[in-house]
């Protein structure tokens, strides 16, 4: 099931700071294209972690709807929910 979440970037002395208001998480990347790794990372696995739980996933909200201070960076990230486990998975059993 593939999904694109509203990402805000903003950019800091280190790098940049995504937040993804969709699912209240934040997290980091030392350049724009890490924070963007970063936010697919922090997604997948709230994502997997609700569908564990049995929680429904948050439907992604419209980017025209995402509140954005000026400077910051509101951009879509695609994430494919159920590769995303399969490759947490293989990941995990080859450890």
């Amino acid at each position: 099931m593939k999904k694109l979440y509203p990402v805000v970037f903003t950019e800091t002395e280190k790098g940049f700071v995504a937040y993804v208001p969709d699912m209240n998480i934040d997290t980091q990347g030392g350049d724009l294209a890490e924070a963007v790794f970063m936010a697919r990372d922090a997604i997948g696995l709230m994502g997997i972690d609700m569908q564990d739980d049995k929680k429904a996933i948050p439907e992604p909200s419209r980017i025209e709807d995402v509140k954005r201070r000026v400077g910051e960076i509101v951009r879509l990230v695609e994430i494919d929910f159920t590769e995303f486990r399969l490759e947490n998975e293989r990941l995990t059993t080859a450890s």
